[in-house]
């Protein structure tokens, strides 16, 4: 059976404003999602995204909702292959495929 890959982000804000310069945005913008998720189907594997600030059942994935619980926004995006956590928080696209490839 093929594993599935989870992606759980959190939507993209801005806690001090959009121009601010004190501190950047946090979580991901929509084309950051869509382009990872283009990318890990490339693999060949099925891909599924959840917003993890909106999942109502956090056992659904302990391991996720644990990060997000520690680290908050900064884990996202959190990447599961399977039950295993194989990427957190923003290592590129090309590093979360390495990371998916080392869980395959």
């Amino acid at each position: 059976m093929q594993k599935k890959v989870k992606i759980f982000t959190a939507e993209q804000q801005f806690p001090c404003g959009p121009k601010a310069s004190c501190c950047g945005p946090t979580g991901q913008s929509e084309q950051e999602v869509a382009a990872l998720k283009s990318a890990i189907e490339k693999l060949g594997l099925d891909v599924e995204v959840f917003d993890i600030s909106k999942m109502n059942n956090p056992k659904e994935s302990p391991q996720a909702a644990k990060l997000f619980s520690t680290f908050g926004v900064q884990a996202t995006p959190i990447i599961t292959v399977g039950d295993e956590v194989a990427s957190m928080g923003q290592s590129g696209i090309n590093g979360v495929i390495s990371a998916i490839k080392s869980k395959l």
